[in-house]
């Protein structure tokens, strides 16, 4: 779903739900202080504010992917807490993704630091987030220099739909 590429997409409780748990794997990182491809050093490259560049997302009834016009920003704090805004009119995106002025979703974020994906945990939000962002889906993430890709994967494992952030300086 359009909004799945948002997500990589996120429940949160008014404070920290937990202290992250640190842990090393073969799989990438980069915080300064952690051994490259632990959790600690994966999430102290995903900690901070990051501002949607592009979406494309598969069409609900199946098909190719298309861009879809969006906007967002995406949140991911040092306890593992993920909260994403984000706000289409596109005719592409979900019904339940135009439902409403700016589509909130806050949750937690569980990386698996060998497989470079991160799964949805806890979702709340202004809309069904099973709707919209199918928590049990797959997603990927990458980095590339202050760039992160997010792609989200259906049941059959095609990509549904791939973000692109940039972190906000």
């Amino acid at each position: 779903m359009v909004v799945g590429g948002f997500l990589a997409a996120a429940a949160c409780s008014p404070g920290p739900l937990a202290s992250p748990h640190l842990g090393v794997s073969s799989g990438a990182g980069g915080g300064a202080g952690a051994p490259s491809g632990s959790v600690e050093a994966a999430r102290r490259q995903l900690e901070g504010t990051w501002t949607l560049v592009s979406l494309e997302a598969a069409p609900q009834s199946g098909g190719q992917r298309a861009q879809i016009t969006a906007s967002g920003t995406l949140v991911y704090d040092e306890f593992g807490n993920l909260t994403i805004d984000a706000h289409t009119t596109d005719p592409d995106a979900p019904v339940a993704a135009r439902e409403v002025s700016i589509v909130s979703f806050k949750g937690r974020a569980v990386l698996d630091v060998p497989r470079s994906e991160l799964q949805m945990m806890a979702l709340t939000g202004n809309v069904d987030p099973n709707e919209v962002l199918s928590p049990e889906r797959r997603r990927r993430y990458a980095f590339e220099g202050d760039q992160l890709t997010l792609t989200s994967f259906d049941t059959a494992g095609a990509i549904a739909s791939i973000s692109v952030w940039t972190r906000r300086q």
